[in-house]
C-alpha cells in the first residue's frame, strides 16, 4: 500500500487545532521522546529507502515552530515487541511521553497503573480536537466499551485472517474459510503461523470450540440473537484461557505443528510472495503489503476472514507515567489530522482509526470501481465526512487489499477483541513454550 498513491501534505498546516499553551509555560528548547513500532509512520522514503518527502516527525516540528515559534526535539524510537515495551518502562529502563502498544497490552498497563490520563468529558477531549472530529464512530464505540477512553488513543487497526495464493489447488477457496484449514494435511509445509503466543493461540481456540461457535452463527443467522449478542458471544470464546482450553490448545497446537513450514513474525509476508508457502497467518496490513508486492510480479493473492470469526485488534498512544502530557497532546492532534493521517496510511499499508474526508478521497482514489460491488462503509466513517457524502463504494476486487483495510459491518460482527490473559498469562505462556519445545 505505501506505493500505490504518493500522497502529499495539503499546505495549511498552520491551520491545524492545537491546545493552549501559555507563554510561561514554554521554554526555547522543548524534547518529547515517542517510541513506536518500526515502519510504522510516514518516513518521507521510497521503496528502496531513498528519501523523496518530508517525515511526519520532520513536519510536525515544522509546524510546532510555526505555530508557537519554539524549536521542539523529537526523540523517536522503536521496539520490537509488547512484551519488552512493557518490561522495559516497567523496570524504568525506559522513558518516553508517548507509547503505542497493542490493545492487550494496553489493558495490562491500565490494569498495573502505568499510564497518564487524557483529559476529556465522555470521550471528548480538551487537547485533542482533530481526534473529536475525525475520529472513527466504530473505533470510538469499541474504546468506550473497552473503558480505554482515559487511558488511549487509537492510531491503527486491522483485523487478522489468511493471505493466501487462490491458484495454490482446486479446494483452497472454500477450504481458507475455516480455521481447520491449518490442521489439513492437504496443505501440509504450505502455511506459516505467527510467531506469536496471543496470535496463534486464539486460532487454535476456535479450532478447539469450532463446533459451539458454529452453532452462535448458526443462531445469528436465524435471527435468533442480536448481532450484538452474536459477538459477545464470540469474544467469550475468543478469550478463554481456563485450565481445560490449555490443555486442549495445547494438544491442538502440537498436532499443529507437524502439518506448517514454521513460525514466522515477517517473513511470510514475504514469503507467500516468492511462492515458498501457499497460505499465510497474517495481520490485515502486512497481508497488504503482501498482496501489492505480489501484483509487480504478476501474481495476485487474497485475503479471508474465517467464518468462526477472527481478532479485531488496536494498536494505540498510551502516555506512560511521568509523561508530558501537553506535548503528547501536541504531537496526538497533529496526527490525527486527517491529512497526516493519510499519509500514515499510504505509508504503511495499515488502516487509520481516524476517518474524515481526506481518508475517504484516499480509499476512492484506491479501490473505486464504476462496476462491482457496493460497500456500505457508514458504520466507520458516518458523521466524518462532507455534507451529502455517503459512505459507500463500489468496489470491483472484493477479498483482496480493500477487505483487508475496510473489512465490512458483517466481517467486523465477527471479530473479537483481544484481552489480557490476567491470573492465566503465566500458564498460558507455559504452554506455549512446551509447544515451541516440540517443534
Amino acid at each position: 500500500m505505501a506505493n500505490k498513491v504518493k500522497s502529499t501534505l495539503i499546505a495549511a498546516i498552520a491551520c491545524l487545532s492545537l491546545p493552549t499553551i501559555t507563554s510561561c509555560e514554554l521554554v526555547t528548547d522543548y524534547t518529547i521522546t515517542i517510541l513506536n513500532w518500526e515502519d510504522y509512520i510516514a518516513t518521507g522514503e521510497d521503496e528502496d529507502g531513498e528519501l523523496v518527502d518530508t517525515s511526519v516527525v520532520e513536519e510536525f516540528k515544522s509546524y510546532f515552530y510555526e505555530k508557537y515559534g519554539k524549536t521542539i526535539r523529537v526523540n523517536y524510537e522503536t521496539f520490537s515487541t509488547n512484551e519488552d515495551l512493557y518490561n522495559q518502562l516497567n523496570l524504568g529502563a525506559l522513558t518516553a511521553d508517548l507509547v503505542c502498544p497493542s490493545d492487550y497490552m494496553i489493558q495490562k498497563m491500565i490494569k498495573a497503573d502505568m499510564l497518564e490520563v487524557f483529559p476529556n468529558q465522555d470521550g471528548v477531549y480538551s487537547s485533542l480536537p482533530n481526534y473529536n472530529d475525525y475520529g472513527s464512530p466504530f473505533i470510538k464505540s469499541l474504546f468506550a466499551e473497552n473503558d480505554w477512553l482515559d487511558y488511549s488513543i487509537p492510531y491503527m487497526w486491522g483485523t487478522m485472517g489468511f493471505t493466501y495464493n487462490p491458484t495454490f489447488s482446486e479446494n483452497i477457496l472454500e477450504d481458507i474459510k475455516s480455521w481447520e484449514i491449518q490442521w489439513d494435511t492437504s496443505y501440509k509445509g504450505k502455511i506459516t503461523v505467527k510467531d506469536s503466543v496471543r496470535d496463534t493461540y486464539f486460532t487454535a481456540v476456535l479450532h478447539v470450540y469450532k463446533e459451539e461457535l458454529e452453532g452462535y452463527r448458526t443462531r445469528y443467522e436465524n435471527n435468533e440473537i442480536t448481532a450484538d449478542k452474536y459477538n459477545e458471544l464470540l469474544t467469550e470464546v475468543f478469550n478463554r484461557c481456563d485450565d481445560e482450553t490449555l490443555e486442549l490448545v495445547e494438544d491442538a497446537l502440537i498436532e499443529l505443528k507437524s502439518n506448517i513450514h514454521g513460525l514466522e513474525v515477517d517473513d511470510g509476508k514475504n514469503d507467500i510472495v516468492t511462492g515458498q508457502i501457499a497460505i499465510n497467518l497474517a495481520w490485515s496490513g502486512d497481508s497488504v503489503f503482501s498482496m501489492d508486492s505480489a501484483e509487480e510480479a504478476d501474481v495476485y493473492l487474497n485475503y479471508e476472514i474465517p467464518q468462526e470469526g477472527s481478532n479485531i485488534w488496536f494498536d494505540g498512544w498510551v502516555m506512560p507515567k511521568g509523561a508530558q502530557v501537553d506535548l503528547a497532546c501536541e504531537f496526538l492532534n497533529f496526527i490525527c489530522n486527517p491529512e497526516i493521517a493519510a499519509l500514515n496510511m499510504n505509508f504503511t499499508g495499515y488502516t487509520s482509526a481516524i476517518a474524515g474526508q481526506e481518508i475517504w478521497d484516499l480509499v476512492n482514489d484506491w479501490y473505486a470501481s464504476e462496476e462491482g460491488e457496493e460497500v456500505d462503509l457508514s458504520y466507520f466513517f458516518e458523521g466524518t465526512l462532507n455534507e451529502g457524502v455517503e459512505a459507500k463504494i463500489v468496489v470491483e476486487e472484493r477479498g483482496r487489499q480493500f477487505d483487508a483495510q475496510y473489512p465490512d459491518k458483517e466481517t467486523v460482527t465477527r471479530c473479537a477483541i483481544m484481552k489480557d490473559f490476567g491470573d492465566q498469562t503465566e500458564k498460558v505462556y507455559q504452554m506455549w513454550n512446551n509447544f515451541k519445545a516440540a517443534l
